[in-house]
């Protein structure tokens, strides 16, 4: 059975302008806010061949959320929608008899009736029957609701086109807020303030909340290098030492809760500055998006900065929503354009004052910024704002926990903790620390390992089988001299676990290609020799695999033909024999090639299956004692790997 995950598609605020999406559709309007919204966050999960299945009866489908009032939206606006379908929304277990029974048995009963039973959860691992996911025609993910379908969602309420809605004024926001906030007699315009009121409250500090200093934030090697630099230097400048204009302006570019906002902060903190800080959202909120408005609102941001009698940290956070000029067309570029301007002076102005003055731009998105603001004598200096390495993260957790851990285990915790921000790491420790003293005991591992990587409900001979498979990879990419950054059985997102090569720079050859797509092939080896068969954890690879050789061979010219896409026609690539059967052909052959590697090593995949199962993730130097180095890398052509990377196999073109 295939399990299917449908990602939201990503909306980008400086080109989806809601007025080429909508204009053109007639105004759907709704009586009640949940079930618009219901509507609109369904609608953009379903595919039409989904929407086709849900037709179709009987079928046993399950919907996951991302939210527990989400699965109660969808239920009633489901129900309503046909009520020939048996729709039941679970958001947790049963209690009977003392013990909590998973729940929907009742409904799989109607399935023999021929009615279609629909069972929604935000966890239906856990709260649903094992049979209900094991026989589900399919599994569909409705994510938490996008800017679009936001926005969708206020355009059938009020029939109005919706403007001027940023990715900052519904971040944070849950389906709670959405209902308040958008209100059926609204119009689009009020619904946006409400929005943007809420997003504001929702991003205010708490009321008397200290700052951080830099000595005691939690931060990666090269934000603590920036930060201890620019404070050395801002020391100086309120001292005399150096002159103002030594500062330089700067802008900080990550993903969301890496903690730009914090480092800003704990900056100011250090060097005994005032801190002012503003956000784009936060102009809109304060001014109901009116252009005069808005620039006032900007304005007082600024003056605030300028007319400061001591030394002043000044954070401009979100200016990925002051959209690009070179991207706008000409209706954006008459309202946008006076705001552009008007930022840009100001920075200027800063700059000319020749006080002590830091500023500091925070974004998610450099590429979007407009290039006139990250010039010399602007935000010219980025820095990059990153999740932490694995040296990061050991030496983070090594801050946070002191004496209570040793190094192993702060070395096991990072390993754990892939794609963790600093702030995560520091708040995992935090409430650690708090359950431990709350319970009057020392802390122990324990008490973190289950923050960090608590159990998934998966089944052992599940895990087994994933840490076959991506055991498969690790150990043909050790036999081919294939560096490896990490191997993981962790479920993220979509995935099950993972295998991370190293990228190397410099030039690809034919052997590089067969090399990877062998190393992509061989989790399928793996199962396929020493699992269960081949199963639905290859669908990524196979992917990979193909894209690779396609490429190569269409796109690089390392497989004899040199005319690309443009220039032939893929049904007669290479005399008479088409692309698909020659991606076919060494698709084949390098599988075959993995095959024979995993089934030589075998010992090497158990012995690790068994260490990842303990140890969960481990590090490419980990992988290299448990493969034991005296495993000599294998090249194509040794007596032990029976095809040649470059030699011409039966069938190959």
């Amino acid at each position: 059975m295939s399990f299917t995950s449908l990602r939201t598609p990503s909306v980008d605020s400086d080109t989806d302008d809601e007025a080429h999406i909508e204009d053109n559709t007639p105004p759907l309007l709704a009586e009640q806010t949940s079930d618009a919204l219901a509507q609109c966050m369904l609608e953009d999960a379903l595919t039409p061949r989904l929407k086709r299945l849900l037709k179709s009866r009987p079928r046993l489908i399950v919907i996951r959320t991302a939210e527990e009032i989400a699965a109660g939206l969808l239920e009633r606006h489901l129900s309503d929608q046909n009520r020939t379908i048996m729709v039941a929304a679970y958001t947790e277990r049963q209690k009977t008899g003392g013990r909590y029974e998973a729940q929907g048995r009742t409904e799989l009963e109607l399935l023999e009736k021929g009615r279609s039973v629909l069972l929604i959860s935000h966890d239906p691992e856990h709260v649903l029957v094992p049979e209900a996911l094991a026989g589900a025609d399919e599994i569909i993910t409705v994510q938490s609701p996008t800017l679009a379908v936001i926005r969708k969602t206020i355009r059938m309420l009020t029939g109005r086109t919706v403007r001027n809605l940023l990715p900052a004024d519904v971040e944070g926001l849950s389906i709670r807020d959405l209902t308040v906030a958008i209100r059926p007699g609204l119009s689009s315009r009020d619904c946006v303030v409400n929005l943007r009121r809420i997003a504001h409250a929702r991003s205010m500090p708490e009321e008397g909340m200290a700052a951080i200093p830099l000595e005691q934030l939690a931060m990666t090697e090269a934000v603590s290098v920036w930060a201890f630099e620019t404070l050395a230097l801002m020391r100086h400048a309120a001292g005399g030492k150096v002159h103002a204009s030594a500062l330089r302006f700067s802008c900080l570019e990550g993903p969301p809760g890496t903690g730009k906002t914090t480092v800003a902060g704990a900056l100011a903190c250090s060097a005994g500055w005032r801190f002012v800080s503003t956000s784009v959202g936060t102009w809109f909120a304060e001014s109901g998006g009116h252009l005069g408005d808005v620039i006032r609102a900007a304005r007082k941001f600024f003056d605030d900065i300028a007319l400061s009698k001591e030394p002043v940290v000044g954070l401009l956070d979100e200016i990925d929503a002051i959209p690009n000029r070179a991207n706008m067309d000409a209706d954006d570029a008459s309202w946008w354009a006076p705001v552009v301007t008007f930022l840009l002076t100001e920075v200027d102005r800063l700059r000319k004052l020749d006080k002590p003055i830091m500023l500091i731009g925070a974004t998610n998105h450099f590429r979007k910024l407009d290039s006139a603001l990250i010039r010399p004598g602007r935000l010219e200096r980025k820095l990059s704002v990153l999740l932490p390495t694995l040296d990061d993260r050991r030496r983070i957790f090594a801050a946070c926990l002191g004496e209570w851990i040793d190094t192993d285990g702060i070395a096991a915790l990072a390993r754990l903790a892939v794609a963790a921000t600093p702030a995560q790491i520091e708040s995992w420790c935090k409430s650690a620390i708090a359950k431990a003293s709350v319970e009057d005991r020392p802390l122990a591992l324990r008490d973190l390992m289950a923050l960090i990587a608590p159990p998934d409900n998966r089944s052992l001979e599940t895990d087994r089988g994933i840490a076959i498979h991506e055991a498969g990879h690790a150990v043909v990419a050790q036999a081919l001299n294939m560096p490896i950054v990490e191997v993981s059985i962790l479920r993220l997102g979509d995935m099950g676990g993972w295998v991370k090569p190293k990228l190397t720079d410099g030039l690809l050859t034919r052997g590089d290609v067969e090399n990877l797509v062998t190393m992509v092939l061989a989790g399928r080896a793996a199962d396929t020799v020493l699992g269960n068969g081949a199963d639905s954890c290859a669908e990524a690879d196979l992917k990979i695999a193909n894209t690779a050789l396609r490429s190569a061979m269409l796109d690089l010219g390392l497989y004899g033909p040199l005319t690309n896409a443009t220039t032939s026609d893929p049904r007669q690539w290479n005399n008479g024999v088409s692309l698909w059967t020659a991606i076919a052909a060494e698709l084949d052959r390098l599988l075959d090639r993995a095959v024979k590697i995993v089934s030589r090593r075998q010992e090497d995949v158990f012995r690790l299956v068994e260490v990842l199962l303990v140890e969960r993730v481990i590090t490419g130097d980990r992988l290299a004692e448990i493969l034991d180095a005296s495993h000599a890398a294998e090249k194509p052509g040794q007596p032990d790997d029976d095809i040649d990377a470059h030699a011409p196999a039966a069938g190959r073109v």
